[in-house]
């Protein structure tokens, strides 16, 4: 499977951002736990920062800032989505390879 990416979405409340990836998937994604974490994630504190949310067009990840700052990889909101993990599509690509 090709990684995901995000081609729509929408912030929503304090560090919920709704995803639709390119294969239809949608979904909500938390991401409160990353700013507990603190670091680089802290920025997102600063509603004007959090705002500047933009889909990176090279990745089809989630991108803030410049894009160097702060960028969330479009395969794990995926798996925040689908509530899968990344075994579950390590088995899949093994089986649709055995075929």
């Amino acid at each position: 499977m090709l990684s995901p990416h995000v081609v729509e979405f929408e912030l929503r409340g304090p560090y919920k951002v709704w995803v639709r990836f390119d294969d239809g998937v949608v979904g909500v994604v938390d991401l409160s736990d990353s700013v507990a974490v603190g670091g680089v994630f802290s920025a997102w504190s600063d509603e004007d920062y959090w705002h500047t949310a933009r889909i990176d067009p090279g990745s089809g990840a989630l991108a803030w800032g410049d894009g160097t700052e702060i960028d969330i990889c479009p395969f794990s909101l995926y798996l925040d989505v689908t509530g899968r993990t990344f075994d579950d599509f390590e088995s899949e690509d093994a089986s649709t390879t055995a075929r």
